[in-house]
């Protein structure tokens, strides 16, 4: 435990400096990231050569999600009537 006391002028100034502190360190961690980001940017162009243009990828065939939607909609639909309802008295009120 700290002994003594501290002054509102001595609080105020270890403050401001713990916050320039840390406002200090996130700036070179920003600094470390911008140059970081350069780098590869530079290595990943220096390094890849000029290719031969690919072909455009086959488009996906579309699908009918008719039935997906019906299975996951009766799983809701399910699982809410099985919950316990408070305006539900009797279960024959369900069917």
């Amino acid at each position: 435990m700290i002994q003594g006391s501290m002054s509102m002028g001595v609080a105020g100034i270890v403050s401001l400096a713990s916050m320039l502190v840390v406002f200090a360190v996130l700036l070179l961690l920003y600094v470390i990231l911008v140059i970081f980001g350069k780098v590869a940017t530079r290595k990943g162009k220096a390094s890849a050569s000029p290719a031969a243009p690919s072909a455009a990828p086959a488009a996906a065939p579309k699908q009918d999600d008719s039935e997906l939607i019906a299975v996951l909609s009766a799983a809701v639909a399910e699982y809410e009537r099985s919950k316990n309802n408070p305006f539900i008295r009797n279960r024959q009120d369900l069917d």
